[in-house]
């Protein structure tokens, strides 16, 4: 059924394209569509997607909201061959099979993630909004030559809207089921010839989709907000300065709301047992809130020859996970308590060469102060309650260059990245000292190395080897005094960038990723607290597909596909949970070799398509109805490829009235049309196999103003 889903959507996304050709003639077509050239700074300048030797995808504002992506979970509907996952509030993405399921202390992923130039270190609670924002760039591979550490996946570049000298508001308000409100606004103007500011904020609550069958009624309500204001000077001609600071907070269930999948430890025939996949059974009052606060400084300096710019940045972030039910049934076995907060200082130097000669580069510098601490982490049973504590710092320096020299019809881009990383950390365990000052550094050279073919604006032909760091760590949740040493990558892509005239343009790209030395977690069986540990060698192989088309003027239509086969080489000691033969639901761990078998969260195909059309009305206004498709087959969550993820299809779908001027708007929204159950999380324990269930289907309206 859900295939056939598939092929009725891809079809009918094709008779969309061709029924806009058919609307306009060759002529028409020449002389008023024009697929839109996207403008993106993968390399630290300001260049055309089509020029830039990376698997990049970029999306605009306008994009975004006719695709209903709303924050950073929905980004894999609209970037192929990545998958965005959740493990007990921390974020996960992967891209091209690579990424990490660690959560521990001060974890910041394998994916680099940048909001306005400033790294955001912290994955847990790493959900942000994407109200507001102009543009997101997602780049494939490893990117440590060019953006900050732990880049060896890729990174998220976020911008948002930024100060103007030109009035400018945009603002938005939504009602929706579960009785959903959502607002959202932007505002940004002069009060100076050289001083601009903005302001933008967003809100949005529902109420819960969860049932808590133990307990009776419902569970689960969701409420975030986020502020952020800029200050923009112009000091002289030449130099810039922009100040800005943000807040923002999240207070929702969802993420840890956890259930059995098919029994658990102590159940017995004709017991409580979930009836879908929104029904909770646990035992606790759950709730997830997530902080940050930030302030930063960006300073851009032209100095004829070179630019310079340096970023500031001071952030502050506190998740709290309470009464998360870790066991998923209605005793308590083990439930876990867990408050993390800290601070992140980063400063970052840049320096860019000026112009558009034969040879360009960029010179970097990168530090990181992070100070974490788990205050307390707390695990109670029946019997007993163990509280954790922990502090850690840790420090990070690099240097980073990359150049490009253009050489007739070719380019040769050569980049180098060291890296410098220092831990130590404190741990106590029920208020009695149990580790005191545990620390190791680690250092790493990271090359990149591009030759590409140019002949023209409309083709471009690439092959690129990079290699990729991902910081060692300790064990702080098991107050374990040995360090987890980096993960590496080495990646390998070609590629081809087309433009097909002036209506169409045609990436490809394939690639292969090996991976040594891979960050893997096991679950201690009697607290369900996370242990890592280097254990595996991963291989990944594949190729993704983009295709944007404007055949006629105002349809805009954007598929995209990918391949993937990830699996292990080399893991010969894996943590595996196996049923126990007759048992209640529960599990036994054991150790196993899963070598060979597919890495977790790395589907084989991916797909996206998503269409728009704006059709003008004879009043001035104009309807614009939009739709976006996301496919993804069949993918593992564990090791031992025994808890798959089933193949599912997400549609999303939006229909806009403008009214005459653009200046007010009407949208009639829904995501998740068809109400596709599909999971945040899927693991394995000794209580039981757990699952926590994504977004069902929303729907709403939104009125809308902007000047």
């Amino acid at each position: 059924m859900k295939k056939s889903c598939f092929y009725v959507s891809t079809a009918a996304v094709a008779l969309v394209a061709g029924l806009g050709v058919s609307a306009a003639s060759a002529q028409e077509a020449a002389e008023t569509a024009q697929v839109e050239e996207i403008i993106v700074t993968a390399q630290r300048r300001e260049q055309r997607l089509q020029d830039v030797p990376i698997a990049v995808t970029a999306i605009t504002s306008k994009q975004m909201e006719e695709q209903g992506i709303t924050s950073t979970h929905d980004l894999a509907q609209a970037v192929t061959g990545m998958t965005i996952t959740e493990s007990g509030g921390y974020v996960q993405p992967f891209i091209r099979g690579v990424g990490s399921t660690v959560t521990n202390l001060g974890e910041q992923g394998s994916a680099a993630t940048y909001i306005d130039g400033v790294y955001m270190p912290t994955v847990n609670g790493q959900l942000y909004e994407l109200a507001n924002v102009q543009s997101v760039e997602v780049l494939k591979g490893p990117q440590g030559t060019l953006f900050g550490r732990n880049a060896n996946t890729g990174a998220i570049i976020i911008t948002t809207r930024q100060p103007q000298f030109n009035p400018e508001g945009r603002f938005q308000l939504g009602y929706g089921n579960y009785n959903a409100v959502s607002a959202q606004g932007f505002i940004t103007g002069p009060i100076s010839d050289q001083f601009a500011v903005s302001l933008a904020g967003n809100y949005d609550s529902h109420d819960p989709w969860f049932t808590n069958s133990f307990a009776g009624g419902k569970i689960g309500e969701s409420e975030r907000w986020t502020l952020r204001g800029a200050a923009l000077f112009n000091a002289s001609e030449n130099l810039s300065i922009t100040i800005s600071g943000d807040l923002m907070r999240t207070d929702d269930a969802s993420p840890i709301l956890v259930q059995p999948i098919s029994g658990y430890q102590g159940y017995l025939p004709g017991g409580l047992l979930p009836s879908g996949p929104y029904d909770f059974i646990g035992n606790g009052d759950v709730r997830y809130l997530a902080e940050q606060e930030g302030l930063s400084a960006r300073i851009k300096w032209d100095l004829g020859a070179v630019s310079l710019t340096s970023t500031t940045a001071h952030r502050w972030f506190y998740t709290e996970s309470i009464n998360y039910d870790s066991d998923t049934t209605p005793a308590l076995l083990s439930q876990i308590g867990n408050t993390e907060s800290g601070t992140n200082f980063t400063q970052e130097l840049q320096l860019n060469s000026s112009g558009d000669g034969p040879f360009t580069w960029v010179l970097g510098g990168f530090y990181l102060r992070q100070e974490a601490k788990y205050d307390p982490l707390r695990v109670q049973s029946a019997t007993a309650t163990t509280v954790i504590t922990a502090q850690q710092v840790t420090e990070a320096l690099a240097a980073f260059a990359d150049a490009t020299y253009a050489l007739g019809d070719f380019e040769i881009t050569g980049g180098l990245r060291y890296s410098y990383e220092k831990k130590h950390y404190d741990g106590q365990i029920n208020g009695n000292p149990a580790v005191n000052n545990a620390n190791k550094s680690w250092d790493s050279v990271t090359p990149r190395v591009v030759l590409a073919y140019h002949p023209s604006r409309d083709f471009m032909a690439y092959a690129s080897f990079s290699q990729g760091f991902k910081s060692g760590t300790f064990n702080a949740n098991g107050l374990s005094t040995v360090a987890v040493d980096p993960e590496t990558v080495d990646a390998y892509e070609i590629g081809v960038k087309t433009r097909l005239g002036a209506l169409a343009t045609l990436n490809v790209s394939a690639f292969r990723y090996d991976i040594k030395d891979l960050q893997v977690q096991a679950l201690n069986p009697a607290t369900n607290l996370i242990l890592v540990a280097n254990a595996a060698e991963v291989e990944t192989k594949g190729f993704d597909v983009e295709f944007a088309l404007r055949p006629s003027q105002g349809l805009d239509v954007r598929l995209s596909a990918s391949y993937l086969d990830a699996e292990f080489s080399k893991f010969p000691n894996a943590q595996i949970f196996i049923p126990v033969l007759g048992g209640d639901g529960r599990n036994q761990s054991v150790i196993r070799d899963v070598t060979g078998n597919k890495n977790v969260r790395s589907p084989e195909f991916t797909f996206n398509a998503a269409v728009s059309y704006r059709h003008e009305l004879g009043n001035g206004a104009s309807i614009v109805p939009s739709a976006n498709a996301y496919y993804s087959t069949s993918f593992y969550w564990d090791v031992g490829n025994r808890l798959e993820e089933k193949e599912h299809l997400v549609i999303n779908a939006n229909l806009t009235y403008n009214f005459p001027g653009d200046r007010i708007s009407v949208t009639a929204w829904a995501r998740n049309l068809t109400d596709e159950v599909r999971f945040r999380n899927v693991s394995a324990a000794v209580q039981a196999d757990r699952r926590a269930a994504d977004e069902p289907r929303v729907y709403g309206v939104r009125l809308g103003y902007q000047f």
